[in-house]
């Protein structure tokens, strides 16, 4: 009997935890630095735009604290995106050099995360 209620405990648990999985990736981002924040939304702009991408963007930070994010598309177009150190919300993307998005860090990762204002 004992074997029993420890096994269902368990279960109570590992259910628990499991559906807070969710809820903590939804808000993993959002816990991020500046660099990791203007990465994921530049991923969320090229995602919402349909832009399949074959080298995922990465993201260097500059000595000013500026961040610039460099991939590829499938078609093997450059993407880049930017977000200056004097305004850290603001974020540009860019395919082939053309700008997809101008915006905010934050209303894209709120967007992404079912928080749109």
């Amino acid at each position: 009997m004992r074997r029993v209620a420890t096994s269902a405990s368990l279960g109570a648990v590992l259910a628990l935890a499991l559906a807070g999985c969710s809820q903590v990736a939804a808000i993993a981002p959002v816990g991020g630095n500046h660099l990791t924040e203007v990465r994921f939304a530049t991923i969320d702009v090229l995602l919402d735009r349909g832009v399949e991408l074959e080298a995922v963007p990465t993201c260097t930070r500059a000595d000013d604290g500026a961040i610039s994010c460099a991939g590829t598309t499938g078609e093997g177009d450059a993407v880049a995106s930017s977000s200056p150190a004097s305004d850290p919300d603001a974020l540009t993307v860019t395919v082939s050099g053309a700008v997809v998005f101008t915006g905010s860090v934050s209303a894209v990762i709120d967007a992404a995360a079912g928080d749109a204002p």
